[in-house]
């Protein structure tokens, strides 16, 4: 465990822990020293932050808090030690160096810029008024269900559902003993597998079903709810909107600052795109887009919630 606390502490990218941290107010007790260098508790509490998350569980113990400043030291000493023999000014390090600082500094700026590009409820109900045409669906039904491929099993647990055992239970069971389950949510009538579909449709809520047999297997269906052909409300689908709407806004404000950097740059290219030869095999266009895509949705960043996977896809998830 010693040694993944080493590792881990070596191998994250932090920049700031390759030199001295900040010092001030707010330190706390001095827990060692390295070559003149103090190791404080904010700095060790600052390095609890940066481990990966299989890591942190240790820290909850005294010992755990031992191994990471025992970690902390041997990393400070070998970089020492690598600084001593150069290593920090060879060619290929100092290009790996300005690569990672490049990288630190824009995705600060990027997540800077990403972060301004709000989106409120007010323009998420002025969209949906807009578009509500595309929130239609057709009738629905909720369904919940456990999958096995072999009919012995399948009907060994319909008959626990018949017994009075309770279906969540069975699902967590199924998935122990070689099945699978899964809540579905609402299916739309014609966008699934038609054995499964027509036995869930036909079913009252509440009930279960089944096995029923289709291409993946055996299905027991438990219906949830039944809905009719409608539009589906904004609060709906307000949770979807807002994701697609964020991201839609996000790179929008990007494009502009791109843009308006160019511009402000006085940028010229001095080569056409003709002067880079064919394109090799599978290559995609100039914004890295497949020939035929198409935006997906109504926002192009993917389908209605109300829309489902082909027929032949969706009960087999």
């Amino acid at each position: 465990m010693r040694k993944l606390m080493i590792v881990a502490l070596v191998a994250v990218p932090l920049l700031w822990s390759c030199s001295p941290g900040p010092k001030g107010k707010g330190e706390g007790k001095t827990l060692a020293v390295v070559g003149g260098e103090k190791i404080t508790e904010a700095s060790l509490a600052k390095e609890a932050q940066n481990l990966p998350p299989y890591l942190r569980p240790i820290l909850d113990t005294p010992g755990g808090m031992v191994q990471l400043l025992d970690g902390m030291i041997t990393r400070d000493l070998l970089m020492r030690e690598a600084v001593r023999r150069g290593i920090d000014r060879r060619p290929e390090v100092q290009e790996k160096l300005a690569q990672a600082r490049r990288s630190v500094v824009l995705e600060s700026l990027l997540r800077e810029v990403t972060e301004k590009a709000a989106v409120n409820d007010e323009v998420l109900r002025k969209f949906y008024n807009d578009n509500v045409a595309a929130f239609q669906v057709g009738e629905r039904v909720r369904v919940k269900h456990i999958l096995f491929k072999e009919k012995g099993k399948a009907d060994a647990f319909a008959a626990r559902v018949k017994a009075g055992e309770p279906f969540e239970a069975l699902m967590k069971s199924a998935n122990a003993e070689g099945g699978t389950s899964a809540d579905l949510g609402f299916i739309e009538k014609g966008s699934f597998v038609k054995e499964f579909e027509a036995a869930a449709f036909a079913a009252a809520p509440g009930s279960v079903v089944g096995p029923v047999k289709t291409t993946y297997g055996f299905h027991i269906i438990r219906i949830e709810e039944k809905r009719s052909a409608g539009t589906r409300t904004f609060d709906e689908v307000k949770g979807q909107l807002a994701g697609e709407m964020r991201e839609k806004v996000q790179r929008e404000a990007f494009d502009q600052l791109v843009q308006r950097l160019k511009k402000e740059g006085k940028v010229r290219l001095m080569i056409k795109e003709a002067d880079f030869g064919s394109p090799g095999p599978g290559a995609g266009g100039p914004a890295g887009m497949k020939e035929g895509a198409a935006p997906r949705g109504p926002m192009g960043g993917g389908a209605p919630h109300g829309a489902m996977p082909p027929a032949q896809g969706g009960a087999g998830h």
